[in-house]
């Protein structure tokens, strides 16, 4: 059956993080000589534009002209594979309307994430980036998984200094983002204690004004400008949210602080490079999926309770035990 795959299309609409961890198929999939063909929605083509490993992205606009044009874009092409990563209305109806011989669906393991949010259970901690490759192991025989990999290609043309460390005080929900005077602290001692210039990155303004020795890149760049930002950094601290994933990624050291969500559910961020996790052991933690605009418990321990001192401490110890 394998050789008679070599045409694929892989959906994957959204968000950030899923289609960063969705590198590890696309890898997987170019390790096999494949052909791939990658949907996904416009806000993140960037992510991928350029990707020698992706042949043709079919990039969709989310109005519904935009979605008709991209069930006719999949129509026309002629596919021996396609693998729905994303299990929404849109993507099976993507799937339906493709000519493809063969199909794929991703399992999420949603069942045992709501589970343990609503009773607190234990849950067997399964990457999703191993369900990605194993969606096609039917047709296509796994014997490596790799890690999720993006490329940088794309050089910025703003200037940036030779060396700097990042941080990345946003996230989509308000119970994903680590205080913002926490960050603020943490750079101060960052930029006192390594000399280092500190790039903080984002969609949003969280953290404005800032202080002298602080570089702001919030809400100005694109996602190939900011993938180059972070694969020269000498580290990153995020929360847990998309370039925390494209971090890990690309290989640079990371410091990702989880709060309302656990590793467990699967979106450890995951890569070659060092990654060190920072997370709370609270009785109200998980709280959600995907994190809430506001603490249910009215208290955010699992965010508060991790201080900018313990942060940096595990900082210095990872440049302790550097020879540059």
């Amino acid at each position: 059956m394998q050789e008679e795959i070599s045409k694929i299309l892989v959906i994957r609409l959204s968000s950030l993080g899923d289609l960063v961890i969705l590198s590890s198929l696309v890898e997987f999939l170019h390790s096999k000589g494949k052909r791939i063909h990658l949907a996904l929605y416009e806000e993140f083509a960037d992510l991928y534009e350029g990707d020698p490993r992706v042949e043709k992205l079919i990039v969709i606009n989310r109005t519904l002209k935009g979605k008709l044009k991209g069930l006719k874009s999949v129509r026309e092409e002629e596919y021996d594979l396609v693998v729905d990563a994303h299990r929404k209305i849109y993507s099976v109806l993507l799937t339906l309307v493709s000519k493809a011989k063969c199909r794929a669906r991703a399992r999420k393991n949603s069942w045992e994430r709501r589970m343990a949010v609503l009773f607190k259970r234990e849950i067997k901690e399964v990457p999703l980036y191993e369900l990605f490759v194993r969606s096609v192991e039917k047709y296509i025989p796994v014997d490596v998984i790799p890690k999720p990999k993006l490329i940088s290609t794309k050089k910025p043309e703003f200037d940036l200094p030779n060396k700097y460390a990042v941080l990345v005080p946003g996230a989509s929900k308000w119970t994903k983002m680590w205080p913002a005077k926490y960050y603020l602290e943490l750079g101060r001692k960052i930029v006192e204690n390594f000399g280092l210039p500190v790039v903080v990155i984002g969609k949003e303004r969280l953290i404005d004004p800032l202080p002298s020795g602080f570089i702001n890149l919030q809400s100005n760049t694109t996602l190939r400008e900011l993938l180059y930002v972070l694969k020269n950094a000498s580290f990153v601290v995020s929360n847990d949210t998309g370039p925390a994933h494209m971090t890990a990624a690309i290989g640079t050291p990371l410091f990702v602080i989880f709060g309302p969500t656990i590793p467990e559910f699967g979106f450890r961020p995951a890569g070659e490079g060092f990654i060190k996790l920072f997370e709370k052991k609270l009785p109200c933690r998980p709280c959600s999926l995907h994190g809430l605009d506001k603490c249910p418990m009215e208290h955010f321990k699992c965010m508060k309770e991790i201080k900018p001192e313990e942060v940096l401490s595990e900082i210095e110890r990872f440049y302790s035990g550097r020879s540059d």
